[in-house]
C-alpha cells in the first residue's frame, strides 16, 4: 500500500530545508570532512529539526552527506579516483551546457554575467573565500540555465552537491594562480557567440580546478576520513 503523502505544510518545510541544505553544499558553506548535527543545521537555517532531518536523509541518498542515523553526519572525503570521475562527468556536462548557452545568449544574459563577474572581482579584494564561491556558483548556473536544458542543469547540480565543499580547497593556492582567466575566456566567447570556444574554455576551467584537487588528494595534506564515532 502506498504511504499517504505528508500534509502540505510539512512538505513545504521539508522542501525548504532541502533547498537550503543543497544550496549550502553547492556553494562551499561546508568543508570536506566537516561534522554536522541536526540541531546545528536547524539553528543555522532557522527551522525545526524534523524537516532538517528529512533533508539530510535526502542528501545522504544522493551521496552528498554521510550519515549514521542518530549518531553523526559529515561531508564525505572524496578519493582521487572519485574526483577523477566527477571531473570527467562535470567537464562533459558543463561544457555541453555552456555550448548550448552560447547559441542562446541574449543581451540580458551577457549583462547578468558581466555583473556576476564584477561581483567576483570585487570580492577578491575583500578576501572572503566563501562569498566568492557563492558568487562563482551564481555565475556558472546563470550560464547553465541559459542552455534551456533543465534536465541537464539538474544533473550538474547533483555533481556540485558532491564537489561544492571541495572548492574551499582551491583557495588560496589554485585560485591565486589562475585568477579567473579561464572564466573570463568563457565570458568573452559567450559574448562573441562562439559556442565551440565557450565550451572549450569552460571544460578547461572545470577540468583544471579538479585536476589540482586530484593532485592534492594524492598528497599527504588531503583531509582524511576519521572513524564514525562521535
Amino acid at each position: 500500500m502506498t504511504a499517504p503523502e505528508a500534509p502540505a505544510p510539512h512538505r513545504s518545510l521539508r522542501d525548504h530545508a532541502t533547498r537550503e541544505l543543497r544550496h549550502a553544499l553547492m556553494t562551499g558553506r561546508f568543508e570536506p570532512g566537516q561534522r554536522m548535527t541536526i540541531r546545528g543545521l536547524a539553528e543555522g537555517f532557522g527551522m525545526s529539526m524534523t524537516p532538517v532531518r528529512e533533508a539530510v536523509a535526502r542528501l545522504a541518498a544522493e551521496r552528498a552527506i554521510e550519515a549514521e542515523p542518530n549518531r553523526w553526519m559529515r561531508i564525505p572525503i572524496l578519493t582521487a579516483d572519485e574526483l577523477r570521475e566527477l571531473r570527467d562527468i562535470r567537464v562533459a556536462l558543463e561544457g555541453l551546457a555552456t555550448e548550448r548557452a552560447a547559441a542562446r545568449a541574449t543581451p540580458a544574459l551577457l549583462a547578468e554575467l558581466e555583473a556576476r563577474e564584477a561581483e567576483i572581482v570585487a570580492l577578491r579584494r575583500g578576501g572572503d573565500a566563501k562569498a566568492r564561491i557563492a558568487a562563482i556558483n551564481r555565475l556558472h548556473f546563470a550560464i547553465y540555465r541559459a542552455s534551456a536544458m533543465p534536465a541537464l542543469v539538474e544533473m550538474i547540480e547533483g555533481l556540485w552537491l558532491r564537489s561544492g565543499p571541495y572548492v574551499n580547497l582551491l583557495f588560496p593556492g589554485y585560485v591565486g594562480q589562475e585568477r579567473g582567466s579561464l572564466r573570463a575566456a568563457t565570458l568573452r566567447a559567450l559574448a562573441r557567440g562562439d559556442a565551440a570556444s565557450a565550451r572549450r574554455s569552460m571544460e578547461a576551467d572545470v577540468g583544471n580546478a579538479l585536476d589540482w584537487l586530484i593532485g592534492q588528494a594524492e598528497g599527504a595534506a588531503w583531509p582524511r576520513a576519521a572513524g564514525g564515532g562521535g
